[in-house]
């Protein structure tokens, strides 16, 4: 949902992950079956940790494969699911430092045939997602990768688990625009069918969630995130991923539920040794997000001293910030957004959250000069992060964003209005750029400013296009029901309202 968590976990800031923990029974992790050659005795551990695999917990995954090779020497497939799980998510775009991990756990399997034919397939696949890591390009051996499960789900099409990481695969290689869509849907026809026969499998439901985390295609997933939390209440992961769906269709309650669940189980894990924090703070990250959306900004409020409270413990400095930031964006608080602080730890180049904040939030106050001072750190602070870790192609709809808040602050308002259109198609035709990585959509922005250029019926037009990628959303449905009020449509202004109070909502005294 948030553009700076998404960012920094994308590159890898995983530092809040605790490595070396006991290994706790987990029974409510749904139904999967991976059948192998191995000893007999291994067939329920191996099991297990393809079901972590498939709701995300990584660490207990690979946890669970390592038990196997130790209780059979010759169960050249644990290997897979030790280098499966050390991609995490990136898979062949996984860190150097995981690659590499991971690579030199895989080679000693690489000399030893598996003990069947399937069994080698799969560990075929997962080696070319390695293989000359250093100077293979990852969308190569991705390609490679996505080839060989392709192959390997013709062959053995009743095997829905090489299916399965073959749509995930799929996945997790489609860009953001409308190719990518597609592609997606070319996952969600894997995943949809495996769910109806198997609606117990934790990776049907889980993925078909991911692929269908678009505006355009979250609808289709309901059913899945709604039984996801129920197949496997064991994961802190499994009970939030539902609220990706509900917070794409403005279902915020839903998201509410499933998240302060995923919380509760998070926090148990940790109590338990086990790595929890990340899960934790995302699931509130997620509850603030809700309450602020339902315009209850005193429980916003208390989401964010908790955050920060846990944050005092030792996790990630940026936790609280980027809490405060959500804060002070929804509820306007925008003399307070001049004051956030990157904090002390963290490198220029990882700051631009911070600047992007400060320079909206003067722009917005009416000190164009304090704006334009904001926008030269956000600017190189983001040229800084583009050349470390690439994604210019996002950062460049913030930095839009901003420039046009600048301008607007500036006196410039036709120019920052073109900006900001151009940003919002642009948006509009990478559906996957808005809530994994922005804040707000640029629509409901562009919105915001013709009203105050006093131009209600372009401001209702923009707040339209806003909530069709994000429905629900307070600030646009606040911001359409005035425009539609002004622009002379009553009847409508009061739809929108109504809207709010639907879901539960409160109108809040927001500047």
């Amino acid at each position: 949902m948030f553009r700076p968590l998404f960012t920094r976990l994308t590159f890898g800031f995983f530092a809040i992950l605790i490595v070396t923990r006991p290994v706790l029974a987990l029974d409510s992790l749904g139904n999967v079956h991976f059948p192998t050659s191995c000893k007999p005795g291994t067939q329920k551990t191996f099991d297990s940790g393809v079901a972590l695999l498939y709701s995300f917990e990584f660490r207990e995954a690979e946890a669970a494969f390592h038990r196997v090779e130790k209780e059979d020497a010759k169960c050249v497939i644990a290997g897979w699911g030790v280098a499966l799980s050390t991609t995490e998510r990136a898979g062949a775009n996984a860190p150097p430092k995981d690659l590499a991990k991971g690579w030199a756990e895989l080679q000693p399997w690489l000399a030893v045939r598996a003990g069947t034919e399937r069994e080698q397939m799969y560990v075929d696949a997962v080696r070319v997602m390695y293989e000359g890591y250093a100077d293979v390009p990852g969308s190569k051996r991705w390609e490679d990768y996505l080839s060989r499960m392709d192959k390997l789900r013709q062959k053995y099409p009743d095997d829905i688990n090489a299916s399965l990481f073959y749509g995930l695969g799929l996945t997790w290689t489609a860009g953001p625009g409308r190719k990518g869509l597609e592609q997606r849907k070319q996952a969600l026809a894997i995943f949809l069918p495996i769910f109806e026969k198997y609606p117990n499998n934790p990776g049907a439901a889980h993925y078909i969630i991911h692929a269908a985390d678009t505006a355009e295609l979250a609808p289709v997933a309901l059913p899945a995130a709604r039984k996801y939390a129920a197949i496997a209440p064991d994961s802190p992961h499994a009970l939030h991923m539902p609220s990706h769906i509900f917070n794409r269709l403005g279902l915020w309650q839903a998201s509410i539920q499933t998240n302060e669940a995923s919380a509760r189980v998070a926090a148990e894990w940790m109590q338990a040794g086990r790595a929890g924090s990340f899960d934790e703070f995302h699931a509130l990250n997620n509850i603030e997000y809700a309450w602020l959306q339902l315009g209850d900004d005193q429980k916003a409020k208390a989401v964010v001293d908790q955050i920060t409270a846990l944050a005092q413990k030792g996790n990630d400095p940026w936790l609280p910030v980027d809490a405060r930031i959500y804060y002070d964006l929804e509820t306007h608080n925008w003399q307070d957004t001049i004051r956030i602080e990157p904090p002390s730890t963290s490198s220029f180049e990882e700051n631009f959250d911070a600047y992007w904040i400060e320079t909206i939030g003067a722009a917005r106050s009416g000190d164009p000069k304090s704006a334009r001072a904001a926008l030269a750190k956000y600017r190189d602070s983001e040229t800084a992060w583009n050349k470390s870790h690439g994604r210019g192609d996002i950062l460049s709809v913030g930095l839009a964003e901003a420039e046009a808040w600048t301008l607007f602050s500036e006196g410039k308002q036709e120019e920052a209005v073109e900006k900001l259109r151009n940003m919002a198609e642009f948006e509009r035709d990478h559906p996957m750029y808005y809530a994994d990585i922005l804040p707000r959509p640029t629509g409901e922005m562009l919105g915001d400013m013709l009203l105050q250029m006093n131009k209600p019926a372009d401001a209702l037009l923009a707040y339209k296009a806003g909530l069709q990628l994000a429905p629900n959303r307070l600030d646009s449905l606040v911001g359409a029901s005035k425009a539609a009020e002004l622009a002379g449509f009553p009847s409508e202004s009061k739809e929108y309202a109504l809207t709010i109070k639907n879901e539960g909502g409160l109108l809040a005294p927001r500047p």
